[in-house]
């Protein structure tokens, strides 16, 4: 359960023109400015590697947008580190050039998503779960006055719903995405809307008590995140070891 250890996504898995465009679009906004060492970032962060790249020149942001989304379907690893990328684009363009063209582009894309959800989990289970990572990574990152945007609050919601539905909980993958994304924003989703996460918490006491064919993962990811709201969103020291070891016998 939960993410064993902190995976680097790496740039080069891009084709050559996506790397251009994506290296030239943080260093054109005027992230991280200098080589990795002047700036500060960690060696091999996914962020540094933008840097490398040519003259920068004039950056279409509706198309990074684009990319960056298109790659969080295809792959779950970068969709948890995108949020990260997105946020540094969102807050150098403020700053340098004071539009939000990126955010807007990112936002009404992820509507696009969101809107076609059902199509996109019958189409592909991997791109739906990427995709529910990748929004889930987008609410955790994106501030508006320092408070998570209320416009992904319901989309938020919606998905993990989706989630704790009969045949998803049938899933071991979605219900591991789904205690994934409520270990990491189950608390300030709650705090954003209380009654929407008592309802979802209902779905998966019913899914973990009377549903039948679930497998045993399934069952004590359920559990062990069903306690671990009980305990204000905290995980003691024993019960910790107690999932960690039922996970890896």
């Amino acid at each position: 359960m939960g993410e064993t250890g902190k995976e680097e996504y790496k740039i080069q898995s891009f084709d050559s023109e996506t790397q251009k465009l994506l290296k030239t679009a943080l260093k054109d906004l005027g992230c991280f400015p200098g080589t990795p060492e002047q700036s500060g970032a960690k060696e091999g962060c996914v962020l540094t590697v933008f840097l490398f790249s040519a003259d920068p020149s004039n950056v279409d942001l509706e198309k990074v947008a684009n990319i960056i989304v298109d790659q969080s379907l295809k792959d779950c690893v970068f969709s948890k580190e995108a949020g990260r990328i997105c946020y540094t684009i969102i807050q150098a363009e403020s700053k340098q050039v004071g539009q939000s063209i990126f955010r807007r582009s990112l936002l009404n894309r992820l509507q696009q998503e969101y809107k076609d959800r059902e199509e996109l989990r019958t189409r592909s289970l991997q791109a739906w779960i990427c995709y529910v990572t990748f929004i889930c990574n987008i609410f955790d990152y994106l501030r508006v006055n320092n408070m998570p945007m209320m416009a992904l609050v319901n989309p938020v919601y919606d998905c993990l719903f989706r989630l704790a539905q009969p045949d998803s909980l049938q899933k071991e993958e979605e219900v591991d995405c789904l205690v994934l994304q409520l270990h990491r924003i189950g608390e300030q989703l709650e705090k954003m809307n209380s009654q929407r996460m008592d309802e979802l918490f209902s779905l998966l006491r019913d899914g973990f008590l009377l549903q039948e064919g679930l497998s045993s993962l399934s069952q004590l990811l359920l559990l062990e995140i069903i306690e671990f709201r009980a305990a204000d969103w905290k995980m003691t020291d024993a019960a910790q070891k107690y999932y960690y070891s039922e996970v890896t016998d």
